[in-house]
């Protein structure tokens, strides 16, 4: 396989994936999440939790972690990384300058560039909440992490079909499956868990939640939802056309 930027890239993507995923499942399952004493609150947050459930005492919500906070740390950088590794990709490819390559691949990859830069910027501010002390949600966010699980298969789709020239319906089928696991199964498992805390079922504890994470959480499944349906609407014809012909 050659070294080229692409290639390089595609490997520390799914290096970065697979360690950062397995050291996520074991700060989740392993590690200790104790919740400081609350600070004092405002009328105004009194008035809110009134209005929501009480995740005052919730691991999940106040829980305390600094090697999640590391591992945070450590997403950040590699987004940082990955966004710039793929306008250098862009450069190199056109013989570009960075900044002109950097509107290249706005236009060129719009969803793809949108959601490093976006992930980027959240990731940035969640490390200065960490620095200022009031991180929050330090649990889901790690649970998040899991989330990464079907991107080393993503790249074995691709490194297929640049070696062979054709796809391969079982590591299709593959990333389908393990892309729904860690898309879809990993919010259930969050929203059962956060449930489970204030006696309630998945479906009732994302009705309780604050409107903003709502509507977060809902566009999180329905973006997922959307680029799998693709995905899977591809994989299907391709199929269909095999057989056909």
């Amino acid at each position: 396989m050659p070294s080229d930027p692409v290639n390089l890239n595609k490997a520390f993507s799914a290096a970065h994936a697979t360690t950062t995923s397995i050291a996520a499942l074991l700060l989740l399952r392993y590690a200790s999440w104790p919740v400081l004493p609350p600070r004092r609150t405002s009328t105004q947050n009194t008035n809110e939790k009134e209005q929501h459930l009480d995740d005052t005492q919730n691991p999940m919500i106040n829980g305390q972690n600094r090697m999640a906070n590391a591992l945070t740390a450590w997403e950040t950088v590699y987004l940082l990384y990955d966004t710039y590794a793929m306008v250098r990709t862009y450069r190199i490819k056109n013989r570009l300058s960075y900044r002109t390559a950097l509107g290249v691949a706005a236009r060129s990859s719009p969803v793809a560039f949108g959601h490093h830069v976006l992930l980027s910027s959240a990731f940035l501010v969640l490390q200065a909440y960490i620095a200022a002390g009031k991180e929050k949600g330090m649990w889901v966010i790690t649970a998040f992490l899991l989330m990464n699980g079907s991107t080393p298969l993503m790249h074995a789709r691709w490194w297929n079909r640049q070696q062979t020239g054709t796809s391969n319906t079982a590591i299709d089928v593959a990333f389908l499956t393990t892309f729904a696991a860690s898309r879809f199964g990993v919010v259930v498992w969050i929203l059962t868990k956060y449930g489970q805390h204030h006696g309630l079922g998945p479906w009732q504890s994302y009705t309780m939640l604050r409107k903003r994470c709502q509507i977060g959480t809902a566009m999180l499944v329905g973006l997922n939802g959307l680029w799998w349906a693709i995905l899977a609407v591809h994989v299907v014809k391709r199929n269909i056309k095999r057989r056909l012909y």
